[in-house]
């Protein structure tokens, strides 16, 4: 063997011998560490058994659905709209109607009857009553005989308007491009929207102002008696944008100005099938209404009540008894594919809003919400139990106001011990969708035997004011309990 060989075979060994010595050395390592490693691998499974197999034992991780409730809620902001004036007529609604005429509103230049008003529409009832209003201002109410609906003493500062007496019934149609009326009607809307604005109580506001019934169109065969150019006709809705902040304005048509300030939509002849399906077509394809100057453009507008809501009330040839007997399916059928909210003033009343088919039409109107699932999950290392729910819609609109939501959570003794808002805009739950939230709260110990989770939605300016959501579960304080949890 050459000495070269025999070196590298010399090298080899003592490797061979060091690596052996180190190995030993690790082994010995090992074995001191042993212990320590099982504690370590006992103490994982532990937390995960804990962290999974603990909710599981105690059924503290749950999976919950529910069915919609098939109960008509009296929910506010939706529903039928009787004249306000009666009170058997409003006893069981939400929402009531006031039809003001300006003769009635300024009776004396820069003098608002407001103790009258009040009066007349039961205004204080009302609002004790939690009710809301919608409200129209107009200038030309057709009726029986001979009469003005605008004030005596801007009449004789104007004097450019038509008497008149048609198919309609008898009045007077003034002049609305008359810049005296013009700016006069400006100071009326001015002062009715400071009178509104101090509350919510007006939460709809029909324009109103020009036209038969404040309907935005005058009997075209009565000579220089017509709409005003369009124009003037921007200019009236402006002083109603410009002044009410806290209802929402809905116009007769889709002229261009309902997309342009964000309005809603009315349909007085709800019901009647030619003259809503016109008025449909209308929202769909658009068109042009002819005024005594440029016409009044109609622009199409899609889904056009998810931002604003759409109103009226019933109307045409047709009597609501028939309405509601022979063509209640054609009915039906109508009113859902306008997406009302409200149906007012012409409106089932007494022992005809009992019957089933009004109650068929009130389950369907505005917004329905109910909750169609919810899951617990609880996290051991935070200690903290998170709420999952599945809020849906099966009305035929949103609620066009964000109000409040709230996750109470009770003990076992029903005492409130947590609560949390819920992050969601109510005015984002479309009809048909589903918006999933989640709230977590500490699992302390007065939690661990047992609890509670309710849910409230209320009005923000008034927190007595509530919706109840279309299920049947218990209810404590206005709070609608949605699940009960008891240690097993």
């Amino acid at each position: 063997m050459d000495k070269k060989r025999l070196g590298n075979r010399t090298f080899h060994l003592f490797y061979k011998k060091q690596d052996a010595v180190e190995d030993a050395g690790l082994r010995k390592k090992i074995n001191e560490n042993r212990p320590y490693l099982l504690l370590a691998v006992m103490v994982v499974v532990i937390l995960v058994l804990m962290i999974k197999v603990l909710p599981d034992r105690y059924g503290l991780n749950q999976t919950v659905t529910f069915e919609e409730s098939d109960a008509v809620l009296a929910n506010p902001l939706t529903g039928f709209a009787p004249r306000a004036e009666s009170e058997t007529a409003c006893e069981d609604t939400q929402l009531v109607y006031i039809g003001l005429t300006w003769a009635e509103w300024e009776p004396t230049e820069g003098e608002y009857a407001v103790q009258a008003l009040e009066e007349k529409f039961h205004i204080e009832q009302w609002m004790e009553e939690g009710k809301h209003a919608v409200l129209r201002f107009m200038c030309d109410v057709p009726g029986d005989s001979e009469h003005m609906d605008i004030p005596e003493w801007l009449y004789r500062q104007t004097m450019d308007g038509s008497f008149y007496t048609t198919a309609y019934g008898s009045g007077y149609s003034p002049n609305y491009e008359n810049i005296t009326f013009r700016t006069a009607h400006k100071a009326a809307i001015e002062a009715l929207a400071r009178y509104c604005n101090e509350s919510d109580f007006v939460a709809y506001v029909e324009l109103g102002s020009l036209g038969h019934w404040g309907e935005w169109h005058v009997n075209g065969d009565v000579e220089d008696m017509g709409m005003p150019d369009a124009d003037v006709c921007r200019e009236y809705v402006l002083d109603y944008a410009r002044a009410f902040r806290n209802a929402r304005l809905l116009m007769r048509r889709n002229y261009t100005m309902v997309s342009d300030e964000g309005l809603g939509l009315y349909n007085d002849m709800t019901g009647d099938e030619e003259s809503t399906l016109t008025w449909l077509d209308w929202i769909e394809n658009g068109g042009s209404q002819k005024t005594d100057g440029d016409a009044l453009e109609l622009q199409p507008l899609e889904n056009f009540w998810e931002t604003g809501p759409v109103g009226g009330e019933f109307g045409g040839d047709v009597s609501l008894e028939e309405l509601l007997g022979e063509y209640f399916d054609q009915t039906l059928q109508l009113i859902e594919e306008t997406h009302m909210t409200f149906i007012g003033p012409n409106c089932p009343t007494g022992e005809l809003a009992e019957t089933d088919e009004a109650q068929e039409v009130l389950k369907r109107l505005g917004y329905r919400f109910y909750i169609s699932g919810l899951r617990t999950t609880y996290s051991l290392l935070q200690n903290e139990m998170k709420i999952t729910l599945t809020w849906e819609n099966t009305g035929l609109a949103p609620m066009y106001w964000d109000w409040l939501v709230t996750m109470y959570v009770y003990d076992q003794d029903g005492e409130m011990i947590y609560w949390d808002t819920v992050d969601m805009d109510l005015t984002q739950l479309m009809p048909g969708t589903q918006i999933v939230t989640e709230n977590s709260f500490p699992f302390s110990d007065q939690f661990s035997s047992g609890f509670m989770i309710g849910i409230g939605i209320s009005n923000p300016n008034n927190i007595d004011e509530n919706i109840r959501l279309a299920m049947d579960v218990e209810e404590m304080d206005q709070v609608q309990i949605l699940y009960i949890y008891e240690r097993p």
